[in-house]
C-alpha cells in the first residue's frame, strides 16, 4: 500500500506506506523524500527542515486524510497510522 500524501513543488513528496522496511504488521509509516527531509517518520515523530521542526507527522497525515477526496482505503490507512500515537490527532 502506498498513497501519496504531499507533493511539494521542489519535487518533494510524502507517501503514506506500507512497502518501507520501517512499516511491520501492516501498520504504515509517512515516509518523505525532498531536499530538505528524507525519512521515515511515525505519527509522533518531528519532521524537520533545515529551519528546525515544522510538525509532527501525525498532523500532515491527519491534514491529508480530512480532504473528502480521500477513499475509505486511504481513511483507514490513515487511521492505523495515527493509532500508533493513541494521544495524538486521529481520524474520526
Amino acid at each position: 500500500m502506498r498513497y501519496l500524501v504531499l507533493n511539494d513543488p521542489n519535487g518533494g513528496m510524502a507517501y503514506l506506506t506500507t512497502e518501507s522496511q520501517g512499516s511491520s504488521h501492516g501498520v504504515p509509516v509517512l515516509e518523505i523524500r525532498a531536499g530538505d527531509v528524507d525519512g521515515t517518520f511515525g505519527p509522533e515523530d518531528l519532521i524537520y527542515d533545515e529551519s528546525g521542526p515544522v510538525m509532527r507527522a501525525a498532523s500532515l497525515v491527519e491534514l491529508w486524510a480530512s480532504s473528502p477526496e480521500r477513499s475509505d482505503d486511504e481513511i483507514e490507512a490513515a487511521r492505523r497510522f495515527l493509532r500508533q500515537w493513541p494521544d495524538g490527532p486521529q481520524v474520526a
